[in-house]
């Protein structure tokens, strides 16, 4: 019985124990925080054993240093917090922890511990005490005890196994909850850590967010000078851009005048007021942002403040308009320079909507921007009234001008129209429009220089003139001629591509540069085109008329130095084929080349003889036929060449080479000489120029010189060609009158040689009229020659100019004109009746050799 007694206590003691350890295990498992785990632990152990007074210290081995974690006692629970750690290290406390082993102490023992100095009475005595180690491993960490105040309530030891079995769990349950503990702790921080990490990327992508819309913000700002129409739609405009970045329902913006003395407001938007008008200033929030230069954020507290400070004035609020006062207002300066211009102010009446410090920072930022903007778009708009104010001001200050100047431009327009028309008329021809000579040689030298640069290049002239134009001229009448060769030009230009270059020379004479040929037969094909059109019947007036055309080709290559030299090789090849019957073309070629080399070379001889004076004057005699007097002298050109004697066949190289004048200078000069040695005081000398003398005016300054070196003006005639007076026009009439007024004779030589122009005869001009030999020599057997006679003496006598007939060679001719009244005359019968006596006169003169 007893055994079984012994036996349902263990096993009693064992389900106790088992339950204290399940419900610790379930303590373990459920509670996190160490602050409700050491209750528990208290609680559950005083469900097993009388615990009312429980504690639990940790011991720290390397420090000796004792921490009480929990402490339950019902006396000293008020001491706890003053209790030292040296208190627990000379108690049971530091008894239990230096042993290592369960302690179970009642009065008795604690006395002997005491009195073996094991320990040190503190505290409020107990009846019994129950304390055992906690241990990790081999290491006490900490001593849990219970104790009683009790002397009834006493611990057995299997009190003290089952408090020491729970306290060897209690430190793997503490662990557990210690390791949750932390576990949950890093978890809160780590989410704390999150928090902020996540709160401070919201914050920077918020405050992105922001400083790109105030970037956009501001530059839309910017724009805006630019862009905005006027002031107006500009602050408009400006006001559309803050409600994007804050709520602006209410928004004005004031401007100090120049005086600083007002207050304008340019824009004024609220839902309770209407637009505000120029006021002076005063005490209001604009003033006081004016006068602080910053920008001020004001709610309802700040604003009694400001009241009571004396900074601003409020008039009392209208209980029938809720709000007048606004709950929040915000305004920042606009300045320029650091000086104050203006306030851009926001309001809110609406509790719901409150500006803070972001929107505060936000328009001080901003303000300056819209600031400068501003100033830019009223100095923009000053300057623009400004300057419409200036072009009125210029506008009729300058009405008068501009008149004058519409006057000027007009005429500068017609002087451009006018220098237009004067550069067409010197470079194209009057009457056919084609270009002229000038234009045509500037053309031709061009196209040299682009011929020397690139060889390979197929430039080729033709050089045109046209047969029986004087026929027809003469015969049909210059109006005529003059429709003839208008036709002939169109014809041309018909034949030609249209970068080739036609061009009249003048008279009949026409050339065609042809420019970029791929082959030079294409400028033969030209040519017969052009034969073959102007082959065709005219129909001119009513008259149908016959031409042709012979022409001279020339194809640019090395031997030419010279544009002009393609033109000379042209005219050649023109002659040439004038010559082998007309109405064909002939390509230059090298036996052409030697003939004008020859030629070259005689005008070098010509020139050589001019240098060498071997030109001189021979005079023929000229007879008054009824008196069988001698009249005068006409004076000739003989060259002398001293190698080859007498030379007749020179005038053409002369006048190739351009010596005409120079060569008549010397005989004039030589006839002078003679005159003024001549004891002759009645004899005419007659000497031959060319009317280059009279339309150039350093030809014209020597003649006039020379002509004042004759004693005996009125002795001198000089004489013009018929053909070169027709082509001088009206430009020799001042010369003529010149020389007249110099009381010399003045006559014209070979007239009737091809037209006789009456217009010549009656401008009463000339003396002495000289009729061409082939004219006289058909008197005798042509009756219309002789009518024209006639009618010449007419108008001699009616005015007062005399002729002369020239190539009398017979007497039957000399009879002839005799009796048709004309008395002066020069020929090979002529000489021939002049008497001895009459030549011995003039012994010094050499004559004409007729032959």
């Amino acid at each position: 019985m007893r055994r079984l007694t012994l036996l349902a206590q263990r096993y009693q003691q064992a389900y106790i124990s088992q339950g204290a350890l399940l419900k610790l295990s379930e303590l373990a498992s459920t509670i996190s925080d160490m602050r409700d785990f050491y209750p528990a632990i208290h609680s559950m152990v005083a469900e097993f054993l009388h615990a009312e007074n429980f504690y639990v210290v940790f011991y720290d081995s390397d420090s000796q240093q004792y921490s009480p974690q929990y402490f339950s006692d019902e006396k000293d629970q008020q001491m706890i917090a003053d209790v030292p750690s040296s208190a627990f290290s000379s108690g049971l406390t530091g008894y239990v922890a230096r042993t290592a082993k369960p302690l179970l102490c009642d009065v008795t023992q604690f006395e002997k511990l005491v009195a073996d100095g094991h320990i040190k009475a503190q505290g409020s005595p107990c009846a019994h005490w129950l304390g055992i180690p906690l241990c990790r491993g081999d290491r006490v960490i900490g001593v849990m005890a219970i104790q009683s105040y009790n002397a009834e309530q006493l611990y057995t030891n299997t009190d003290l196994l089952l408090f020491n079995s729970i306290g060897g769990h209690t430190i793997t349950a503490l662990d557990r909850v210690k390791s949750r503990e932390l576990l949950e702790d890093t978890v809160r921080q780590r989410t704390r850590q999150l928090e902020v990490i996540n709160q401070s990327l919201q914050r920077e992508i918020k405050e992105r967010i922001s400083a790109e819309q105030l970037q956009a913000a501001l530059y839309r700002i910017s724009e805006l000078t630019a862009s905005s129409r006027d002031m107006h739609s500009f602050y408009r405009a400006v006001h559309q851009v803050l409600s994007g970045l804050m709520h602006a329902d209410n928004c004005y913006i004031a401007l100090l005048d120049p005086d600083k003395a007002k207050l304008t407001f340019p824009f004024y938007l609220d839902q309770y007021s209407p637009p505000a008008r120029e006021r002076p200033l005063s005490r209001g929030f604009t003033e006081y942002v004016i006068r602080c230069a910053d920008a001020r954020l004001i709610n309802e507290q700040q604003a009694i403040k400001l009241v009571e400070a004396g900074e601003i004035k409020r008039g009392m609020a209208d209980p029938t308009k809720p709000g007048r006062h606004s709950t929040s207002w915000l305004g920042a300066p606009l300045l320029i320079d650091q000086q104050v211009i203006g306030v851009i102010a926001l309001q809110s009446y609406d509790k719901s909507h409150s500006y803070g410090d972001n929107e505060l920072n936000i328009l001080r930022f901003v303000s300056q921007h819209i600031a400068v903007a501003i100033q830019r778009k009223l100095t923009t708009e000053q300057q623009k009234r400004h300057q419409e104010e200036l072009e009125r001001k210029v506008f009729e200050s300058t009405r008068e001008l501009r008149q004058t100047n519409l006057f000027l431009r007009l005429q500068v327009e017609e002087r451009k129209k006018a220098e237009q028309k004067l550069f067409f008329e010197a470079n194209h021809d009057a009457l056919t429009s084609l270009a002229n000579r000038q234009m045509f040689l500037q053309q031709l030298k061009q196209q040299y220089a682009l011929y020397k640069r690139q060889p390979q290049q197929s430039i080729a002239l033709l050089f045109i003139d046209l047969d029986r134009f004087k026929l027809i001229n003469d015969t049909l009448g210059h109006h005529i001629g003059d429709a003839f060769l208008i036709e002939v030009s169109k014809r041309l230009q018909s034949t030609v591509r249209e970068h080739d270059l036609v061009a009249r020379l003048g008279g009949d004479e026409f050339v065609v540069l042809l420019t970029s040929l791929l082959h030079e037969q294409d400028a033969e094909e030209v040519a017969d085109r052009i034969i073959e059109r102007i082959r065709q019947p005219f129909l001119l007036q009513g008259q149908q008329v016959q031409s042709g055309a012979s022409i001279g080709i020339a194809y640019f290559n090395a031997h030419h130095s010279q544009a002009e030299a393609l033109l000379r090789d042209a005219d050649a090849a023109m002659y040439q084929a004038k010559s082998m019957g007309r109405n064909r073309f002939v390509i230059f070629n090298e036996t052409m080349r030697e003939r004008m080399l020859q030629a070259l070379t005689m005008e070098q001889v010509v020139q050589q003889a001019l240098e060498q004076q071997q030109f001189n004057a021979i005079f023929e005699p000229v007879l008054c036929g009824q008196a069988r007097s001698l009249l005068g002298y006409e004076v000739h050109t003989q060259w002398q060449h001293p190698q080859f004697g007498p030379q007749h066949d020179f005038s053409q190289y002369a006048a190739d080479a351009g010596l005409i004048p120079k060569i008549e200078q010397l005989i004039l000069q030589q006839a002078c000489q003679q005159l003024n040695r001549s004891d002759d005081c009645s004899g005419l000398m007659t000497v031959r120029l060319s009317t280059g003398h009279l339309l150039q005016p350093e030809l014209f300054d020597w003649l006039k010189q020379q002509v004042q070196t004759v004693t005996q003006k009125h002795r001198l005639c000089l004489a013009f060609t018929e053909r070169e007076l027709l082509q001088a026009g009206n430009d020799i009439s001042q010369p003529l009158q010149y020389l007249r007024k110099q009381d010399l004779r003045l006559a014209i030589h070979q007239f009737a040689a091809e037209t006789a122009p009456m217009g010549l005869l009656i401008q009463q001009l000339f003396d002495f009229v000289k009729l061409a030999p082939a004219f006289c020599r058909q008197l005798v057997r042509n009756e219309q020659r002789r009518q024209l006679l006639q009618m010449l003496q007419t108008l001699a006598l009616h005015y007062k100019f005399r002729l002369l007939a020239d190539g009398v060679d017979s007497p039957e001719l000399l009879n002839l004109l005799l009796a048709e009244g004309c008395c002066f005359m020069q020929g090979k019968y002529v000489a021939e009746l002049i008497s001895a006596e009459q030549l011995a006169k003039t012994p010094s003169l050499v004559f004409k050799q007729l032959a």
